[in-house]
C-alpha cells in the first residue's frame, strides 16, 4: 500500500463514518458548554489606601538635647516598621472582625451569614459545596473568616500604597465588604500604633527613672568621699583614683540619662499628638472587574476536541494496517539482504 492508496482508504472511511465524528464533536461541544455554564461569574473590587499621620516623622528636639548637641537622640522612636499593614490586613483578627459586622442594607445580617447564603446559591458540578448555616456564633465567625480568606488579597504597590482586592459572586456584597474591610483595617491600625506609642513611652519613662536613681546613688557616693577625705592628701592614689572613677561613671550615666530624657519626650509627643488615618484613595466602587467563562469559546474547543478524537478513532484501523504492512516490508527487505550476504563454502580437494 502506497501513500496514494492510504489517502483513498482514509477518505472512504471518513466518508463512511462521518456521523461518528459529528456525534463526538457535538457531544464534546455540549459537554464543554455545560462546564462553562456551571462556572460562576466573579466580581473583584479594587481599592488603594494610604496611611496618613498628623505629625511629622519625629518629635521636636528638646532644649536639653539642643544644648548638648544630641538632636538625633530621639530617632529611635521615629520608625514604624514594626506595624506591617499588609500582615494586619490579611490577619485572622481582621477577617473575624469583618465577618462579625452587620450590613444594614442587607436586612442587617452578619457578613458571615451573607457569605454562606451566597455560597449556597451555586451548588453542583464544578461549583461550591453546601455550607450549613449554623447557629453557633463561633462556628459562624470561623466559616465567614475562611470564606473571606479565599477572596481577599492585599499588597504594597510600587509607590508604597496599600492595594486591596476582594472577589465575590455578588457585586453588592463586594462593595459592602470592601468598605467594612477598610474601616476595620483603619481601626486596628490606629489601635496598634497607639499601643506601640504607649509601650515606647512607658519604656522611656522607666529607663529615665532608673538612670535618675543611679545618678542619685553616685551623688551620695561623691558627698561621702568629700566628707571623709576633707583633711587627707588628695594626691594620694588611694584617694584620687576612686574620685576619678566616680566622676567618670557619673559622666557616663549622665550622658545616658540625657538620651533617655530625650527619648521620653519623643515618646510622649508621639503618644499625645500622633493620630494615624487610613484614607482610601481609590474607593471600591463599581464597575468591578468581571471574570466569567466564555460559553461559546468552551463549546468551540469541545467541538474541535471531539472531532479530533473522532478522526483518530475512525482512521485508526487504516493507519494501523498501513503501519503493519510497512513494518512487514521492512522486515522482508532486511531478511533478503542477510541471505545475499551469505557466501557458500567451497568443498575441500580430494
Amino acid at each position: 500500500m502506497n501513500n496514494l492508496e492510504l489517502i483513498k482508504q482514509l477518505l472512504r472511511r471518513l466518508k463512511k463514518f462521518s456521523w461518528i465524528i459529528a456525534v463526538l464533536a457535538i457531544g464534546f461541544g455540549a459537554f464543554f458548554y455545560y462546564i462553562a455554564k456551571q462556572s460562576v461569574p466573579v466580581y473583584t473590587s479594587f481599592a488603594t489606601v494610604f496611611p496618613l499621620n498628623s505629625s511629622g516623622t519625629g518629635a521636636a528636639p528638646s532644649s536639653i538635647t539642643s544644648l548638648l548637641g544630641m538632636t538625633d537622640a530621639s530617632s529611635s522612636f521615629t520608625g514604624d516598621a514594626s506595624i506591617n499593614i499588609v500582615e494586619l490586613a490579611t490577619s485572622r483578627r481582621t477577617r473575624e472582625a469583618v465577618a462579625t459586622a452587620r450590613i444594614p442594607s442587607m436586612k442587617n445580617k452578619l457578613v458571615a451569614e451573607l457569605l454562606i447564603e451566597e455560597n449556597n446559591k451555586y451548588l453542583g458540578f464544578k461549583q461550591n459545596t453546601l455550607i450549613p448555616l449554623t447557629k453557633d456564633s463561633l462556628g459562624l465567625v470561623n466559616t465567614g473568616s475562611n470564606l473571606l480568606n479565599g477572596g481577599f488579597s492585599a499588597k504594597i504597590g510600587k509607590t508604597g500604597i496599600l492595594e486591596l482586592r476582594y472577589s465575590n459572586t455578588n457585586p453588592d456584597l463586594v462593595r459592602a465588604i470592601s468598605y467594612i474591610y477598610i474601616d476595620k483595617l483603619s481601626d486596628f491600625y490606629i489601635e496598634l500604633k497607639k499601643k506601640k506609642a504607649q509601650i515606647d513611652y512607658e519604656f522611656a519613662v522607666k529607663k529615665a527613672d532608673s538612670l535618675s536613681r543611679v545618678l542619685d546613688v553616685l551623688d551620695k557616693q561623691t558627698v561621702y568621699l568629700d566628707e571623709h577625705t576633707f583633711f587627707t592628701n588628695q594626691d594620694l592614689k588611694r584617694f584620687s583614683i576612686p574620685k576619678a572613677n566616680l566622676m567618670q561613671d557619673k559622666a557616663t550615666v549622665q550622658s545616658q540619662y540625657y538620651y533617655a530624657v530625650s527619648n521620653r519626650e519623643s515618646a510622649a509627643y508621639r503618644l499625645q499628638k500622633e493620630t494615624p488615618i487610613i484614607e482610601p484613595l481609590d474607593k471600591p466602587e463599581p464597575p468591578y472587574s468581571l471574570v466569567v467563562t466564555s460559553k461559546m469559546m468552551y463549546a468551540i474547543i469541545g467541538a474541535f476536541l471531539g472531532a479530533f478524537i473522532g478522526l483518530v478513532l475512525v482512521s485508526w484501523k487504516v493507519i494501523s494496517n498501513f503501519i503493519g504492512a510497512e513494518l512487514n516490508k521492512a522486515i522482508e527487505k532486511a531478511g533478503k539482504g542477510k541471505e545475499e550476504e551469505l557466501v557458500p563454502q567451497a568443498e575441500p580437494l580430494k
